[in-house]
């Protein structure tokens, strides 16, 4: 039997994962054209060149338990969302399907990546094995347009 095509790429996305160089999570993304074909792989890390958790030892955010989805100033990583977003470039995000692996959720940073890129559909995955969760980006849309960000008077 052939591999369905979603847990084909979520397959990749847990491989993008495992390079990751975060002491606190192990997630990948892979950014999929129409046709099929893989425009971006990424995963979650420091920038090129910087210092990493694993390399230092500790992690400031696990240390100092600060919450997840909270003050992402303080995390030395980019997450894998948006890795793969800058190695594709919005050309080729269009359009495009993004699958993640090793997050049942994504951070609201992300999601305005995701719908900047121009990206229509995303498959997350925690674990093997955990359900496979669809978000159609018109949602993301929707939501970061109610949401309550203060307006200055």
């Amino acid at each position: 039997m052939v591999k369905p095509w979603n847990d084909y790429f979520l397959e990749i996305a847990k491989t993008c994962a495992s390079r990751s160089n975060c002491i606190r999570a192990q997630v990948g993304a892979v950014i999929v054209g129409e046709d099929k074909k893989i425009k971006a792989t990424g995963y979650n890390g420091t920038p090129s060149k910087v210092v990493s958790c694993m390399e230092l030892g500790y992690c400031y955010r696990v240390e100092n338990n600060i919450p997840s989805g909270t003050m992402y100033e303080t995390c030395r990583s980019i997450h894998a969302e948006q890795n793969a977003i800058i190695q594709a470039g919005q050309d080729r995000c269009k359009g495009a399907t993004m699958y993640i692996y090793g997050h049942n959720f994504i951070c609201i940073l992300c999601k305005r990546f995701i719908v900047q890129a121009g990206i229509k559909d995303v498959y997350l995955q925690k674990e093997t094995g955990a359900p496979v969760e669809y978000i159609d980006c018109e949602q993301i849309r929707q939501e970061l347009s109610e949401s309550q960000v203060p307006v200055r008077k």
